[in-house]
């Protein structure tokens, strides 16, 4: 009885080691007849019966991702996109070392105008894949496409507080984001609105005047104070006989005006220069501190703690402090460029601009020849003789190109200037997609 059993045992066992071998000799058979049937019912466009061909020949060759790409393209053809789409997302995450799944998918997205489906998959995809080269290339060239707005102007500045600063015919006026004029181009000069709502105009008779956003007066200092400067924390930078102090929201001196520069007010923070050296000072423009340095970086409206961040210079060398004179990480540099309202700041050490945090970390080495801060996630950088933009990874998303570049807005616009012919002319941009 022993033997019966053990020689039925044994034929079992040939058994289903001739069915697993006859099996593995013919897999590849049938894989291969259920290809060659899908691809004569797609040249007929029979698409439907062509999936179920496509769909058998993966189960005897589950990993070949030639058949997963034709599987998902006969989906396609037959109507059902939402299919197409799962069989590329399964196989490019699956298999990321090929990138065929991807490319289709993507190009599919932008084909049919589904850039933030694009955007939002490539996001998640990169997540999981972060050294995948090709994810990032799309994702970094979908970040960057950008079209032109019309709008004409001979000159454009960055967007303060909703505002940019544009001439036309040789006077300057306002317009939002998105270059609508919102002060029309009357004035010999004009700064962007501050964040209550004024902004600083001079007339063609050389006064002073703070207009509202309907471009009405509503703020007249005395024709003696020159130079004045946006209104911040309820305080205007002005100068009077060549000497700066601040006016009060009355346009009322706080103080004596004894200084021989003064930045704009911020929160409690603002810096007076005397004898080339600058000091901390309070909102009456009276020294609060003891300690000198020899320079202090301001931005363009005259501003230097935007983010509680300010780079003072010591000796040689510029470093990071905070409002309390705090110096903030160990890092130095050699120059240095304002933070702005949020994002990193340019720093430069021997000829190569980077960026650091408000910790005071470098983030992003220095290897441009010149760059701007960080604003809204992205910072116009100098390369071979053009500006162009770089995200917060370092990746660049728009080629340089530009002869001027200027910070990108929470609305996706940015003001640049471009070489048409010879003829260099200011456009506005706006990012196709921006996150």
């Amino acid at each position: 009885m022993k033997k019966y059993i053990i020689l039925m045992f044994a034929v079992l066992l040939g058994l289903s080691w001739y069915t697993a071998i006859s099996d593995m000799v013919n897999r590849p058979k049938n894989a291969k007849a259920h290809i060659q049937k899908a691809a004569e019912l797609e040249e007929k466009e029979i698409y439907v019966d062509a999936v179920t061909e496509y769909e058998q020949a993966l189960e005897y060759d589950p990993d070949n991702i030639d058949t997963r790409i034709k599987l998902a393209k006969a989906y396609l053809n037959s109507g059902n996109s939402n299919k197409f789409t799962s069989v590329c997302e399964k196989t490019a995450e699956a298999y990321p070392e090929y990138a065929e799944a991807l490319n289709i998918l993507i190009e599919y997205y932008l084909e049919n105008g589904y850039e933030e489906q694009a955007v939002k998959y490539l996001e998640a995809f990169v997540k999981n894949h972060p050294e995948h080269k090709k994810a990032k290339e799309w994702f970094a060239n979908l970040k960057g496409s950008y079209t032109e707005l019309y709008c004409h102007y001979e000159e454009m500045g960055d967007i303060v507080n909703g505002s940019m600063v544009v001439m036309k015919d040789g006077l300057y006026g306002l317009a939002d984001a998105r270059g609508q004029e919102m002060i029309a181009c009357e004035y010999k000069e004009i700064y962007p609105f501050s964040e209550d709502g004024f902004a600083l105009a001079r007339k063609e008779d050389g006064a002073y005047i703070y207009i509202d956003k309907a471009g009405q007066t509503r703020k007249a200092p005395d024709g003696a104070f020159r130079e004045l400067g946006m209104i911040s924390s309820d305080r205007a930078v002005a100068c009077k006989e060549g000497k700066y102090g601040y006016l009060d929201e009355n346009m009322e001196p706080t103080g004596k005006f004894s200084w021989d520069a003064l930045t704009g007010m911020e929160g409690s923070t603002g810096f007076g220069k005397k004898d080339e050296k600058w000091i901390l000072v309070n909102q009456d423009g009276k020294a609060k501190g003891e300690k000198k340095y020899n320079d202090i970086i301001v931005d363009e409206n005259g501003f230097c703690a935007s983010q509680k961040c300010i780079f003072v210079k010591e000796k040689k060398e510029y470093y990071l402090m905070n409002p309390k004179e705090k110096k903030i990480g160990r890092q130095t540099f050699d120059d240095a460029k304002a933070f702005t309202e949020n994002g990193y700041a340019a720093v430069c050490r021997d000829g190569k601009w980077g960026f650091v945090d408000t910790e005071g970390k470098l983030v992003i080495d220095c290897a441009y020849e010149d760059a701007e801060s960080f604003c809204n996630g992205f910072a116009a950088v100098y390369i071979d003789g053009k500006w162009g933009y770089i995200d917060t990874e370092g990746n660049v998303i728009i080629t340089p190109r530009f002869e001027t570049a200027t910070h990108f807005t929470k609305e996706g616009t940015a003001a640049v200037k471009i070489d048409e012919g010879g003829n260099e002319v200011w456009k506005l941009i706006q990012l196709d997609l921006k996150r």
